[in-house]
């Protein structure tokens, strides 16, 4: 009997982080989205309109503000877009998504 209790709480220990890693995954695609709103609010398109970060409202929180508050994926986001090289940055350390990647998500339907 106290085997199969120990399998029960072994599947389960599994189901939630198996739920963790989905509900992370989901808030991370969804803060993709923010982020590239974001750009295309703030008109950061091209490098002649690259934006700091700070410009574009994507400074990471500091421990003070991140206290009582649900996780920000925003920087998570921006990390992903940078790696993708959807985002890029010029030597000052701006960001911008270049024109042809912003064609390009909007002919694909991501940017609406």
């Amino acid at each position: 009997m106290e085997g199969i209790s120990a399998v029960y709480f072994i599947l389960f220990v599994i189901i939630l982080l198996g739920f963790a890693f989905f509900i992370s995954a989901r808030l991370t695609k969804r803060a993709v989205f923010k982020v590239l709103h974001i750009f295309r609010d703030e008109n950061a398109i091209g490098y002649e309109r690259a934006r700091t970060i700070e410009q574009l409202g994507l400074t990471p929180p500091n421990i003070l503000e991140r206290i009582g508050r649900p996780r920000d994926y925003r920087q998570n986001a921006l990390k992903i877009l940078i790696k993708s090289e959807v985002v890029q940055l010029t030597e000052d350390g701006r960001l911008f998504i270049p024109e042809e990647k912003m064609r390009e998500l909007e002919n694909k339907g991501i940017m609406k």
